[in-house]
């Protein structure tokens, strides 16, 4: 192109025609014209979305074979691939010449999805171009085809919500990204400190070097082969079998290990991913020992999985808020507009039929019957408005009740109209009559209450019915069944056609429940007809079970469910289109898979089930990965498919991308979502309450009122009102109030009990003892000493301890018995207490006795059930009574009774209770869907899950006798028996059905379930692989229900609940949670020291300005990425010269490090410089490396100080303090810490009472390694073991297998036994089955519950990441005291106001005023602000922090002549909140007064009087003076009164009349108030006037001065 074209193009442009699309067609080009005509014309559109449909149809047809081989139709579906793609290059060259290519705004690749389809089109011609002319693999080209799916996306706004949420959200989330990607990196740095090389030996059998023995299936590292030399904990290999040799890959094909700083990384994410992660921890164990592995792994877990990771969901939910609401007041914007522009429209048109009515009406040749009709229209259409109100009303209050049934026939206009003429004739209007009476009379039975009952209970035995069925039923009950459903149907359909004459059509069809009812049954007609003509069932006629739902109608939850469900229909659109966007990703994902594993996963020992060969399986491998249940075995088998752990790790990525962005960012977006409908649902119901109870309030006002008629109609004379006014007038605050009122005067008697003796009840104590009995008061005085309740949590505490120290395997061993003694001593200390405290109290009759209060209740029965115990322990009864036992296990409750002694405790376990009340009622929902699920899978698959040990046998009279087993690797076979077995877990009946349900819903363990399900052949018979796949739809529709939601809804419900509770204590206030935590911020907020030399020729001195310069920081800095990278360089199996210069250059930092430590010391000197706690960090780390350094150079073996390499990594931490974003985020971290430690204790609670439990019922299991999932890691043995185990538990690692493993009928630990001359005497079973309710609560408590307060604490503290960041923040206010300390180094507390001013403008938004903040502004802003000055003109570091706090939040900011009474009521609030820090600051934070008032000079003074003077320098008297001055004026101080003086020596007394005249007239037009108030012109030596001017602003005195000659 020549380079004038363009040029003679831009003028085209620029002449109105738009730009060129390639610098040669302009907007009016015909191409271009009609290229955009195509491009615009909806028929394209939608030939573009099914070409990409088609498109995804073949690539998911394509089946992979191992070897790279085809089936006959991939090779025909291979050569449609050119055929799409010039499909889409056509549309994209269509495109690029209808909107031109890149340079111009609205140009084809301005816009991202085109910037996609751009690179599917170049990616497609390459490889077809490549394919013919150069040899060599283009998968990873060829895999970029699986993109176009996401060009669907584009076509639909409601996803584009969900994904602008989720792309908006990527900010914050990257900054969280990078914390758990340092996290990953210490703590891959420390793996690769200790477990570098550990995981590598392993026992070789003695007869074959090469041959590895295993323990169980797999092969475990071990310590070593002699016993003598093994470390507490590890694994001893035999060694009359076995060697322990260091040359095995390791475990997992080698790619769990702590080798090298990649796959240590690897094995730290997928630790805190929580899959796999205890394998890991054991494996540790096995090869180092377990004394203290679980240092490493317990903290990685906390900080990496319960916070970290939670962040992101954190983010995610603010963001999704943000984002709907925002589309939200868009849309109700846009229907508002429609809406006013019709009701304009409308009511013009509406008063011109009037008008017109009112002048035809008018006319006189209007007929009587014309006006008769005008008038009756009228009044038609007033009551059609007035029935349409009712209506409206009656329509949102209830879905269900079927109101206005009752209104006469006219509504059926033109049907009634021809009723009415066939009824008015002769026979039939008899029979149309009592037609219509019976019709009138079924009517009101179908409302009577009897009626609902009886349905109801219908709808429960149809309900018992389904339940009971269950595999092996007897014939009798088939048979039952079957007529009852029958019955049931026959019944519900008679109820059905009932109703819908009773009301009509219409009307029963406006009835939410009556059109489900209908569908129910419809689908239940259907069901019969089926099962007639072919086997089997749905299980459809089961959603029956959901009428139960009605019975909520009679409880008061009902509008809150309502309410909730209303607010989930609202956000289904959200939530499908979630969902569409989860199928899409899925799809990608599974098609992207295919193309990188497909026919890949062929390994000695078979195909794995979760694999990538054909589309149905890879799509729910891509799910099972999205559930995150073991997708890192998915993962390990995906790297050897592709050249195992040497050249296959870079696949990783493709798991760990498929890990991060599906399960924590998808399906986090569903959480949100839940959050924010329930938050939602809870406002609806909230305010619907209190118009409940503004229309009771009115209704008692009108009754009032009706009385006092009636009162005046009999006396004649007034009565007074008696009831109170501030009844009358309390809207919601009125009620807040008074329950706080309430609320306050409890507090109130609380307090007193602390402070005074609390006085004995003034009842008699069980009928004997008065208040004056001498052994109740002295019972009253024991009880109510200072130190009793100290003494009483000291004995629960030793108790505890007691507990958990027993044995649980031999019950007779001799730390037994001595513990035993002690558990007397405890326990009578108890009874004591609890007689001591009945004789004061009383026992249940009168208010507060003994036994009103649940604690006491609790502790009661914790002393009799002891009691008892005792009791029967000796005699020969009590021997073998297993009851006795699981009495004396009532003692783990004991550690409960702390909680009521600790106030801070008790509000966090109230706060657990009321979210468990919260919980309830969707509890209860929940409980009705699972059971739902339940029957549905018994009918699915009941009798289906048996299987014979001997795969090629399929029935169980097959299945006897012997046969071989192959093994890969060994040569001869073996010989087993056959056995006929059921899977461990099935749906044999509804129980077992639910149990397995819950497992699967934990998502321990579902693929497992899943296979076998999709195996799953007939009744009695074994599996075949993957028989019925289409069944692992019932898996995903419950995923998607469960996982997916319910149990989001939990979550949210306890975090609302959480944040509510935390909200509650600040309504009283008028102060919310941001200003609150502002607030407390600045009380403990203290000056920080900045240390500096005094003199300033001194070597010191030099020395401190080196360690304090910017460059040094850098340097240091350097040192610090340097020094990380070096500790990242260390692998395993590296070369001696390597690990030399690797040592040596450790060496030379740890000098440098030293050196920069001495450094400081000498500058700042010792005490300075260890009042910096990072100082203090510094000069440890320092001191440990050195000592590191020494121990490697001279000595090995003199002491054991592996601890000493953590110093190596800590200096990692130093990194932390550098990024602004960083330092903001770890400070927010540390706050959610401090928030936790009663959150922790109750968690700890929990765990001690289910550990003891534990110990005491499954302790003495025989411990089988390789068969059972209890084993020498994994047992009850001990309190730690029992804690470890329970926190496996709680990170859902395998719970379900380790639950089987407890129950019934286990071996016993032979020390467990009772022996005889070595003969067993009682051979018991071990084990119980109170493991299914053990686990299953334990899991319910713990993941769902409690370890959601984490979620609730993290996102409380977090909020602000998603919040408006001009929002000032407690996470921002550490930077004024950053900045504070430049100008003041010393830490005094004060500065001069000008050097304030100065600070604040040099802060940026929002916490200073920034430096392009106009000086005026800023003026105004510490007028505002107003803190005393003292007499040096300096301002206190908490008065200046906190009032910058209060200006930027408007904390109880009001107009000026209000002020006086904000600070009041700021300063009670403060009281109230900050008890105990007010007394201290309040004064300073609040200045009393006496310290702004007359003569006290204040901030707010001296800047009203600048600001004053700037503005009288814009009058043109002011410009007169300032063009014949040079001097500027200088503040300084105004002797007699406290006051500003401003000295201008050129101000003539005629400018000091026009600047007075200017104070007084123009500036009341800014706002301010003025009096004049001459003061004093007492003449000064020079002759110069002094003239003060008076002005009341902000109830503060301004003094101005002019100074006049």
């Amino acid at each position: 192109m020549g380079s004038k074209r363009p040029i003679s193009n831009m003028a085209a442009a620029s002449s109105g025609s738009g730009p060129t699309s390639l610098f040669i067609l302009t907007e009016k080009n015909i191409i271009r014209r009609y290229t955009r005509f195509i491009i615009e014309w909806p028929p394209f559109e939608y030939a573009v979305l099914l070409t990409i449909i088609a498109n995804c149809v073949v690539l998911a047809l394509e089946e992979h074979l191992p070897g790279g081989d085809k089936t006959p139709l991939a090779r025909k579906l291979e050569k449609t691939e050119p055929y799409f793609l010039g499909i889409f290059c056509v549309e994209s060259t269509l495109k690029i010449l209808a909107l031109g290519f890149a340079l111009h705004r609205g140009s084809y690749l301005r816009n991202i999805w085109n910037m996609m389809d751009f690179v599917v089109v170049v990616t497609g011609s390459m490889t077809i171009f490549a394919e013919a002319n150069v040899e060599f693999d283009l998968r990873m080209l060829r895999s970029f085809r699986v993109l176009r799916p996401l060009k669907l996306v584009s076509r639909i706004p409601s996803l584009q919500v969900v994904l602008k949420s989720i792309i908006k959200a990527m900010a914050p989330l990257l900054q969280i990204g990078l914390l758990v990607l340092f996290a990953i990196v210490i703590f891959a740095i420390i793996g690769l400190e200790f477990y570098s090389g550990a995981l590598h030996k392993t026992c070789y059998s003695i007869e074959d070097l090469n041959e590895i023995l295993a323990e169980g299936e797999l092969a475990t590292p071990c310590n070593t082969d002699n016993a003598t030399q093994a470390v507490a904990g590890s694994y001893i290999c035999d060694y009359n079998s076995s060697l322990c040799l260091e040359k095995w890959e390791g475990p997992n094909f080698g790619i769990t290990s702590f080798d090298n700083i990649g796959f240590a990384m690897l094995t730290v994410f997928q630790c805190i991913t929580m899959e796999g992660w205890t394998s890991i921890l054991y494996w540790t164990n096995d090869a180092l020992g377990s004394s203290y592995n679980w240092v490493y792994f317990v903290p990685l877990i906390v900080i990496g999985s319960f916070f970290m990771l939670n962040l992101v969901l954190g983010v995610l939910s603010g963001e999704f808020a943000k984002e709907r609401e925002r589309v939200e007041n868009r849309q109700a914007f846009l229907k508002l507009r429609r809406q006013q522009q019709l009701e304009r429209e409308l009511n013009g048109y509406v008063e011109w039929i009037c008008k017109a009515e009112e002048v035809i009406l008018a006319e006189e040749r209007t007929t009587e019957e014309e006006k008769l009709h005008i008038m009756e229209a009228r009044r038609r259409a007033a009551a059609k408005r007035k029935k349409l109100k009712h209506l409206g009303k009656s329509r949102s209050t209830d879905t269900e009740d079927e109101e206005n049934e009752d209104e006469p026939d006219e509504g059926f206009s033109r049907a009634s109209y021809l009723k009415s003429k066939v009824k008015n004739k002769g026979a039939c209007k008899r029979f149309w009559r009592a037609e219509k009476r019976l019709r009138f009379k079924i009517r009101h039975t179908v409302k009577q209450q009897w009626f609902y009952w009886f349905v109801i209970v219908l709808v429960f035995f149809n309900t018992v019915c389904v339940a009971v069925e269950h595999y092996n039923q007897p014939p009798w009950l088939t048979e039952f069944l079957y007529y009852a459903e029958f019955a049931f149907l026959g019944l519900f359909m008679t109820e059905m056609c009932i109703k819908m004459y009773a009301l009509g059509p219409r009307i029963y069809f406006e009835s939410s429940f009556n059109r489900f009812d209908c569908v129910v049954i419809s689908g239940s007609i259907f069901e019969v007809i089926w099962s007639a003509f072919k086997s089997g069932s749905f299980g459809l006629s089961v959603l029956r079970a959901l009428r139960l739902l009605r019975v909520f109608k009679v409880t008061k939850y009902w509008s809150s469910l309502r309410n909730l469900v209303i607010s989930l229909l609202s956000s289904m659109r959200s939530i499908l289109s979630l969902l569409f966007l989860l199928f899409l990703f899925i799809l990608i994902f599974a098609l992207l898979g295919m193309q990188l594993f497909g026919g890949a996963f062929n390994f000695p020992e078979g195909t794995p089930p979760a694999n990538f060969n054909s589309f149905p399986i890879a799509l729910l491998t891509v799910f099972q990965i999205l559930t995150g249940e073991d997708w890192n075995e998915v993962m390990y088998q995906g790297i050897e498919s592709q050249g195992g752990s040497r050249r296959g790790m870079i696949y990783s990525l493709y798991f760990i991308i498929l890990v991060l962005f599906g399960n924590y960012t998808l399906l986090n977006v569903f959480l949100a979502i839940a959050v924010d409908n329930l938050a939602n649902a809870q406002e609806l119901t909230a305010a619907e309450e209190e118009q409940e109870e503004e229309d009771k309030e009115k209704q008692q006002q009108e009754l009032e009122k009706e009385m006092e008629a009636l009162h005046m109609g009999s006396d004649g004379s007034p009565k007074l009102d008696t009831t109170s006014p501030s009844k009358k007038g309390k809207g919601k605050r009125g009620h807040k109030s008074e329950g706080n009122g309430d609320a306050k005067t409890g507090d109130n008697v609380d307090d007193d009990d602390i402070m005074g003796p609390k006085p004995m009840l003034p009842y008699s104590s069980m009928f004997i003892l008065s208040p004056t009995n001498p052994v109740r008061r002295a019972a009253h005085w024991v009880v109510n000493l200072p130190y009793f309740d100290f003494f009483i949590m000291v004995v629960i505490s030793l108790s505890s301890i007691a507990l958990a120290a027993e044995d649980p395997v031999e019950e007779g061993s001799f730390r037994n018995d001595i513990l035993n003694y002690f558990d007397y001593a405890f326990t009578g200390v108890f009874t004591v207490e609890m007689v001591l405290k009945v004789i004061d109290l009383g026992v249940v009759f009168h208010p507060g006795s003994y036994c009103r209060d649940l604690w006491n209740i609790l502790d009661a029965t914790v002393v009799i059930c002891a009691l008892v115990a005792f009791a029967f322990s000796g005699s020969s009864t009590g021997q073998n009574l297993s009851t006795i036992k699981s009495l004396r296990v009532l003692r783990v409750l004991r550690p409960l009774k702390t909680i009521k002694r600790v106030p801070k405790l008790k509000a966090v376990f109230d706060c657990v209770v009321n979210s468990l009340k919260n919980v309830f009622n969707i509890l209860i929902v929940y409980m009705l869907f699972h059971f739902i699920f339940a029957v549905v899978a018994v009918q699915l698959f009941n009798g289906k899950f048996f299987y014979c040990t001997d795969d090629s046998k399929h029935t169980q009279d097959d299945c006897q006798g012997d046969y071989f087993t192959f093994a890969y690797d060994k040569r001869p076979p073996e010989v087993k028996r056959r056995e006929w077995k059921s899977q461990l877990f099935h749906y044999d009946n509804v129980m077992a059905a639910m149990l397995t349900l819950f497992a699967v819903q934990t998502g321990e363990g579902w693929p497992q379930v899943l296979q076998n399900s999709m195996a799953a052949t007939q009744e009695d018979h074994g599996p075949i692989l993957h028989y019925r796949i289409e069944m692992s739809i019932f898996y995903i529709v419950y995923f998607i229900v469960f996982p997916f939601f319910f149990v989001n809804i939990f979550v949210a419900l306890i975090i609302i609940t959480f944040q509510e509770q935390g909200e509650a204590e600040l309504q009283d206030g008028e102060i919310d949670k941001n200003q609150k935590s502002c607030i407390d911020f600045a009380i403990q907020a203290k000056p920080l020291e900045r240390y500096m030399p005094k003199d300033r020729e001194s070597f010191k001195y030099k020395i401190w300005r080196v360690v304090v310069s910017t460059p040094f920081e850098y340097f240091i800095m350097t040192l610090i990425v340097l020094n990380t990278l070096l500790l990242m360089m260390k692998y395993y199996k590296q070369s001696v010269l390597y690990k030399e210069t690797l040592h040596y250059m450790n060496t030379a930092f740890t000098a440098l490090f030293s050196i920069e430590c001495m450094l400081k010391i000498i500058s700042f000197g010792v005490r300075n410089f260890f009042k910096d706690p990072w100082n203090t960090f510094d000069f440890v780390t320092v001191v440990g490396s050195i000592i590191d350094a020494l121990v490697v150079e001279f000595g090995e073996n003199f002491i054991n100080v592996g601890f000493l390499r953590l110093f190596r990594a800590a200096r990692l931490i130093k990194l932390l303090r550098q990024g602004y974003t960083i330092r903001i985020l770890l400070w927010t971290f540390v706050q959610s810490f401090k928030a936790l430690p009663y959150v922790c204790l109750l968690i700890a609670m929990l765990f001690f009472i289910y550990a003891i439990i534990g110990m005491q019922v499954f302790g003495n299991i025989l411990l089988e390694p390789g068969t059972t999932h209890i084993h020498r890691h994994n047992n009850f043995r001990s309190f730690i073991q029992g804690l470890m185990l329970l926190f496996r538990c709680a990170t859902g690692e395998a719970w379900p297998n380790i639950m089987l493993s407890c129950i019934r009928g286990r071996q016993c630990d032979p020390r467990a036994l009772k022996f005889e001359n070595g003969q067993v005497i009682e051979d018991k079973e071990c084990g119980s089955n109170l493991a299914y309710a053990y686990f299953v609560s334990f899991i319910f408590l713990c993941s769902f519950l409690m370890l959601n307060l984490f979620v609730a604490v993290i996102m409380d503290n977090f909020d602000y990441l998603t919040r408006d960041s001009s929002i000032l923040g407690a996470h921002h206010l550490d930077e004024f005291i950053r900045i504070w300390a430049e100008y003041d180094p010393n830490a005094t507390g004060r500065i001069l106001y000008t050097e304030m001013f100065d600070m604040l403008k040099n802060m940026d938004p929002p916490l200073g005023f920034g430096n392009k903040c106009p000086y005026r502004l800023a003026y105004k802003k510490l007028i505002r602000m107003n803190m005393p000055v003292d007499a040096d003109g300096k301002v206190q570091f908490t008065s200046t922090l906190f009032a910058l706090i209060r200006e930027n939040l408007s904390i109880k900011m009001r107009p000026a002549d209000e002020m006086d009474e904000a600070n009041q009521e700021l300063r009670v609030t403060i009281k109230k909140i900050w008890p105990l820090q007010a007394k201290k600051v309040l004064d300073l934070i609040i200045p009393p007064d006496n310290e702004l008032n007359t003569g006290k000079l204040t901030v707010g003074k001296i800047y009203g009087g600048l600001l004053i003077l700037e503005n009288w320098k814009t009058t043109r008297f002011g410009q007169i003076e300032a063009s014949a001055s040079t001097e500027k004026p200088t503040v300084s101080r105004c002797s007699p009164p406290e006051a500003v003086v401003i000295s201008q020596s050129s101000f003539s007394s005629f400018s000091s009349f026009f600047f007075f005249f200017f104070i007084s007239v123009i500036i009341p037009k800014l706002d301010y108030t003025v009096k004049q108030q001459r003061l004093s012109f007492p003449k000064s030596a020079s002759g110069i006037t002094r003239q003060c001017y008076y002005l009341p602003y902000l109830n503060v005195d301004v003094f101005f001065f002019a100074l006049s000659k």
